[in-house]
């Protein structure tokens, strides 16, 4: 069997996010649905550390995608896919964001959020006493929890927690997407860790990687409309 031969008869899924986005520059759907199927988490989280509305997070995903592929020859492989998507998408946010309230800047809504988060922090300590041993010991409560005690965080430093703690991604990468210097994004996740005080960080840790999920019916809405707009966009070829 010749190399080509052999490549084509690659199970699309195996495929590396280079040769997943090959295929989609000459047109391919299947091509294009995978590659948002497999970063449409990783992108919703990062939008939701901008974001604290599910439904503008969803809408800046789908836009990234489609500016994404829409460019996707200035993609140069000097990041990875994921990170160069993740960045994307924090862009995407933060304009969406600029766009709801343009009369208030970022940094002045960081600075109200910040004031508040005295007062917030004590509502969190006061909610975690709440859940006895035996409600603790649910899963479903505890990543409850938890997601409310991260939306809580000023948006500086909860899209930080959010790449760093929640997606797992590197100091470089999430500096990179989030255009600031690594020390800064050291700092910013320390302070985080504090602001989400002891007794719910352990909580954190462990089960992150279990919160803000992207699966089922909304992750089809977002994969049905990228592929649907790429398609009447002439991006994507007729089978």
């Amino acid at each position: 069997m010749t190399r080509s031969k052999a490549a084509a008869s690659t199970p699309l899924v195996e495929l590396t996010d280079s040769r997943l986005l090959a295929r989609a520059r000459l047109g391919e759907g299947a091509a294009f649905e995978l590659i948002v199927r497999r970063y449409n988490r990783a992108l919703f989280r990062a939008a939701r550390g901008v974001l604290n509305d599910e439904g503008w997070a969803q809408e800046a995903v789908q836009e990234a995608y489609l500016s994404a592929f829409k460019n996707m020859d200035s993609y140069r492989g000097c990041a990875s896919l994921k990170t160069w998507l993740t960045r994307i998408v924090v862009n995407q946010a933060i304009s969406i964001k600029r766009r709801q309230r343009p009369e208030v800047s970022l940094d002045d809504n960081v600075t109200f959020l910040h004031c508040r988060q005295l007062d917030e922090n004590q509502n969190i300590t006061n909610m975690a006493c709440q859940y006895t041993p035996e409600v603790v010991v649910s899963q479903q409560e505890i990543k409850h929890l938890l997601e409310a005690a991260i939306r809580r965080l000023p948006e500086t430093y909860r899209s930080v927690f959010m790449l760093r703690a929640v997606e797992g991604m590197s100091v470089l990468d999430s500096a990179f997407c989030l255009e600031l210097s690594e020390d800064v994004v050291k700092k910013r996740l320390s302070r985080a860790r504090d602001m989400l005080r002891k007794d719910l960080m352990q909580r954190v840790e462990n089960k992150a990687s279990d919160t803000f999920e992207f699966a089922g019916k909304r992750c089809d809405a977002v994969t049905a409309h990228v592929i649907t707009e790429l398609t009447r966009r002439g991006m994507i070829r007729p089978d």
